[in-house]
């Protein structure tokens, strides 16, 4: 039995400014947000694991249960020597979102004489959410969120042994799995990114449900190549439309594609080119297909192929130093539903070297040492053509020492825990 909490205190000024063609100040809103999250997360899971015939039998259920509440406060500023904050009822409410799932699991994995090996199981959940919107003017109620259902998930894998000893195996699964909204998308509350951009999640959220199957095959132990296809329902996707109250704002909402179709292929290999040189290699490629219509002429219908490359060279130089460079490119693709981003890609580098019998560690290191990380796009949906960009604190050159105490042939354990499934969905 595990329990999490999270809270979270978020305040912020916004000032939107408006200048006249020369330059000159016309006027200036100011905006301020109060919004508070607290976050409980109750878990209780049990497993039970036992030999039958010439496989393993294992079983678990597992029950978890997350509370949020969030408060949203917009306070309109009033500008002056001495500003004066004034709460907004309109725009101010409070959301209350309560998740309970039961789950519970069968599977038996075992060999068929020397080649084979197979494994199977299945998966039941049921979930039961409620959320409820708490506006602060009576005649702003919306009707309450009720989601109960029934999802089952079920998993079959087998392998076979080319050449035991020299490592090739061929490898066929298929499985199903289920991602739910985390919870801050889930939050309905209208935030105001600008005075001309909003950003709102859905509480009526339908979680992903994936199906995947994958092809594998692993030569020498190393070498390891994957075909494989997925197709996801309700597709949880960012979409940027145009705003119900002001035509002229951008409206950044969540909501469910009816379908997403991947065909993929990866390959990863490390290579040795000499006796001090390492290089390891990953590259993969994809077709995606989004679909959905939303009525009233908001649809996709989008095709688009991405592909992108990740190299590590290891290098021994003399005097027992290590150099690595790497980096990673990705070719244009697609972002969520419609966001068409350009490529990008970074180069890292890095000298380190070890003293004192191997104990300290010193590393200094560059990331994206060209500054090319940087996204950009654009996005078409409902009639609306958005671009946008964005830059962040990539590029770093970092010092960085370690030193190992004690002794090193002790190693700690670590429990799994069953919170971590549910404290992924905290986000930001």
């Amino acid at each position: 039995m595990d329990y999490g909490r999270f809270r979270t205190d978020h305040l912020s000024d916004q000032s939107n400014a408006y200048f006249d063609r020369e330059g000159s100040p016309l006027t200036e809103l100011l905006n301020f947000f109060d919004t508070p999250t607290d976050i409980d997360i109750y878990t209780a899971q049990a497993d039970y694991e036992q030999p039958v015939a010439a496989g393993t039998f294992t079983a678990g259920v597992k029950l978890s249960r997350v509370q949020t509440n969030n408060t949203f406060l917009f306070y309109a500023v009033q500008p002056g020597a001495n500003p004066e904050q004034q709460l907004d009822d309109r725009r101010s409410n409070q959301f209350d979102y309560t998740e309970n799932v039961y789950a519970g699991y069968l599977s038996y994995q075992g060999d068929l004489g020397e080649r084979w090996k197979y494994t199977s199981g299945l998966r039941v959940e049921i979930t039961d959410a409620t959320g409820e919107l708490t506006p602060f003017r009576a005649d702003l109620q919306e009707p309450p969120v009720n989601l109960n259902y029934v999802s089952l998930f079920p998993n079959a894998g087998i392998t076979y042994a080319l050449n035991a000893r020299a490592g090739n195996t061929l490898n066929l699964a298929y499985g199903r799995r289920i991602n739910r909204p985390d919870y801050n998308v889930l939050n309905p509350f209208r935030r105001q990114l600008s005075q001309l951009s909003y950003e709102r999640g859905n509480p009526f959220l339908s979680p992903e449900i994936v199906d995947n199957l994958e092809l594998g095959y692993t030569h020498a132990y190393r070498y390891n190549f994957k075909l494989a296809y997925s197709n996801t329902a309700n597709q949880i996707t960012r979409l940027i439309g145009p705003d119900d109250e002001d035509p002229r704002a951008g409206y950044i909402s969540w909501d469910n594609l009816a379908s997403q179709q991947v065909y993929s292929f990866n390959v990863s290999a490390p290579l040795q080119l000499t006796e001090a040189w390492n290089l390891y290699v990953n590259a993969s490629g994809s077709h995606l297909y989004n679909r959905a219509d939303y009525g009233d002429g908001a649809t996709i219908d989008l095709k688009a192929w991405s592909y992108s490359f990740f190299v590590q060279n290891t290098i021994n130089l003399p005097w027992s130093v290590v150099a690595e460079v790497g980096g990673y490119f990705s070719g244009p693709g697609v972002w969520g539903g419609v966001f068409r981003y350009r490529e990008l890609g970074a180069l890292n580098g890095g000298l380190q070297r070890k003293f004192w019998n191997e104990r300290l560690n010193v590393k200094v290191s560059g990331n994206d040492l060209f500054y090319t990380s940087g996204w950009n796009g654009t996005s078409e949906f409902n009639g609306l053509r958005s671009s946008g960009a964005g830059q962040w604190d990539s590029r770093r050159i970092a010092l960085s020492l370690s030193y190992t105490f004690g002794n090193e042939q002790v190693k700690s354990r670590r429990r799994q825990t069953g919170l971590e499934e549910a404290a992924g969905r905290v986000g930001e």
